[in-house]
């Protein structure tokens, strides 16, 4: 390659750890700005020399592996090291969150034995929420209404390894709220600065995302705290990249849950609805390039877990206006757009009933 002012330059090499589709989607992201990707574990980085390591939070390797091959090799880890030590920690974000930056949360406590999580929930009160201290998409949750879902709820929470509960107060909320934010480069200022897609709604079963939204429909009061809320936790986790940030909204009253410091379950739905999906932002983010967050249509996403539907029930469901289908792993995903969110959440609800009559009908005959 030449060295001039107008060559062109080595692809940049990125090695993105895991195998998952959300893996995928990011390693297609980092290859549409030009470069040079290879995904799996951080074994490979030895051999590979990545200029950039970017985790998805599926991988199996451990932070502290990926800390010494960055270091050895030069690479950067997006998000940072730090920043994924401590987002997986729920109570160490929650400690955080509450006692240091002075967020509003809801009551909680940790409990290292079932004693523990007793006495935390007669002090917190019925019902509650028992959580595992780390948790991917409600593994380790329980909704805990008497004394007779204490053992199961311990049992979900600490899983037999020792790890403990997260004891935790509920609320009758209005609808849970996620805000995706991007911090970058402002390419006007040259200073790191933060931007914010517009509020997903989003529904949980059982402590599983089964539905999500997007715009959700914020008072202007609970709009300027959620993004007030956000903006403060992800600078201090101090690292470029796109945020997810789990909230309660009750009124105007909005309460902090967790963080996630890369894509997530909740942002897939900015793959119908927004000009630059939660992937293509992280992997201009992890880069430091410009962040546009404009919604161009009202939409929302359906999970179907467990379903793999033939192709005559996904071209059922498809034939609902503004509808496609998308599987991922072991769910289906089905998403729709509209003029407003409330008319997509229709249009998912219509083409999952269409496929799942399908799927009987199939079967029945």
């Amino acid at each position: 390659m030449g060295t001039g002012p107008n060559s062109p330059l080595e692809p940049r090499r990125t090695l993105v750890l895991g195998t998952s589709p959300m893996a995928r989607e990011l390693a297609q992201a980092y290859q549409r700005l030009g470069n040079e990707i290879q995904t799996g574990t951080v074994s490979q980085a030895r051999e590979f020399r990545p200029q950039l390591i970017a985790t998805t939070g599926d991988s199996p390797d451990a932070l502290a592996e990926v800390a010494a091959v960055a270091e050895e090799t030069g690479a950067e880890v997006a998000p940072s090291v730090s920043a994924c030590h401590h987002t997986a920690d729920r109570l160490a974000v929650r400690k955080q969150a509450s006692e240091e930056l002075g967020l509003p949360t809801l009551d909680y406590e940790f409990a290292s034995t079932p004693q523990e999580m007793q006495d935390a929930i007669e002090r917190i009160g019925y019902p509650c929420v028992v959580k595992a201290p780390t948790s991917n998409d409600g593994e380790g949750f329980s909704f805990v209404r008497s004394s007779g879902d204490l053992a199961v709820a311990w049992s979900n929470a600490d899983r037999g390894v020792g790890q403990g509960a997260v004891v935790e107060r509920f609320i009758d909320f209005d609808f849970e709220c996620t805000i995706l934010a991007a911090r970058s480069i402002d390419p006007e200022t040259g200073q790191l600065a933060t931007w914010f897609c517009e509020p997903i709604g989003t529904h949980h079963r059982e402590g599983r995302l089964v539905e999500a939204w997007q715009p959700a429909p914020l008072p202007q009061g609970a709009m300027d705290n959620a993004r007030s809320i956000a903006a403060r936790i992800t600078g201090a986790l101090a690292s470029c990249g796109v945020f997810s940030i789990e909230l309660f909204v009750s009124g105007d009253d909005v309460y902090f849950s967790q963080v996630t410091p890369r894509p997530s379950r909740d942002g897939l739905v900015t793959l119908a609805t927004q000009r630059v999906n939660q992937f293509d932002l992280q992997a201009r983010a992890t880069q430091k390039l410009p962040i546009d967050s404009t919604l161009v249509s009202p939409g929302a996403v359906r999970f179907l877990p467990g379903v793999r539907p033939s192709l005559e029930a996904i071209a059922v469901a498809m034939a609902v206006e503004e509808t496609t289908v998308r599987l991922l792993n072991d769910d289906t995903l089905i998403f729709s757009t509209a003029d407003s969110a409330a008319e997509a959440r229709v249009r998912t609800d219509n083409a999952a009933r269409a496929m799942k009559k399908a799927q009987e009908n199939a079967i029945e005959g």
